[in-house]
């Protein structure tokens, strides 16, 4: 017998016995409850350090995470615009406009 099916029994095992259990306990509304607090407790002290970390490298005059997410975000856009515009001006230069002929005086 192989390491491999030994490894294979034993994981079986405790699947078939742990599996069960640990559904019912995922599909509880208790399980729903505790998670959506514990997420709303993450996402406010989050935003609570992230503050007091942004105050404190402004006091040392510093850019917070938020100023370089917000810098970052302004590059990409500009970027963006650079891409469209050397995109639109190699289109012209392929495919010139052309201007209808004027008038005999014109020419």
């Amino acid at each position: 017998m192989s390491d491999v099916s030994v490894w294979r029994r034993a994981y079986d095992a405790v699947e078939r016995n742990v599996s069960p259990r640990v559904e019912a306990v995922v599909h509880g509304d208790e399980f729903a409850t505790v998670t959506a607090v514990i997420a709303s407790t993450t996402q406010v002290a989050g935003s609570q350090v992230d503050a007091a970390a942004a105050r404190l490298w402004h006091l040392v005059n510093l850019p917070a995470r938020s100023d370089v997410q917000r810098l970052r975000a302004q590059v990409g856009a500009l970027d963006r615009q650079v891409r469209r515009l050397s995109l639109e001006l190699a289109d012209r230069r392929n495919h010139p406009i052309r201007r209808p002929m004027g008038t005999a005086a014109e020419r």
